[in-house]
């Protein structure tokens, strides 16, 4: 399964009252749907999309954002592969096409046309290299953690703004 993790942290010296909780929730929420936002994107051009699970929790006041998917491909393409054989399962030989552009980018929160292209190939097997993993749900989390950093800074200088009045 591929998760990532991202935490709201109280300030040293969080106000305490229902404005606050209240305002510390909505921030985790903000930053639970900006997370989905961002999951989905890495997979706005694939043909089979994977579902996304997104989980706030909240154990004395520490909320958490825990999102991920079990989809094995995107598992692959998150983390990467090792080099590996590929055998033909069901006929003789494997049938692929001779190009390849890959939707993804490392490092980069998103997906853009691509996929294979050019003339049928058949072969008894192939040698796969294996690839660098896009690092999607690192990327998204150190994003995610700065938004939710944001927010609940945010929300509590309103409430104090307006305690202030």
């Amino acid at each position: 399964m591929v998760n990532l993790k991202v935490t709201a942290i109280k300030p040293p010296k969080m106000p305490t009252g229902e404005a606050y909780a209240q305002a510390m929730q909505v921030a985790v929420q903000k930053a639970a749907g900006l997370v989905l936002r961002d999951l989905e994107s890495t997979v706005r051009t694939w043909t089979t999309k994977p579902a996304f699970d997104v989980t706030i929790t909240e154990q004395r006041g520490d909320y958490s954002v825990i999102a991920g998917t079990d989809n094995k491909i995107y598992g692959y393409v998150n983390d990467g592969t090792k080099p590996h054989d590929i055998k033909p399962k069901r006929s003789k030989y494997l049938r692929y096409s001779s190009g390849f552009k890959a939707k993804t980018r490392i490092g980069i929160i998103g997906s853009v046309e691509g996929g294979s292209f050019g003339n049928d190939i058949f072969s008894k097997g192939v040698h796969h290299p294996g690839f660098i993993g896009r690092g999607f749900t690192k990327k998204i989390a150190q994003r995610r953690q700065v938004t939710v950093r944001q927010e609940v800074d945010a929300a509590i200088a309103k409430i104090n703004a307006q305690k202030a009045k």
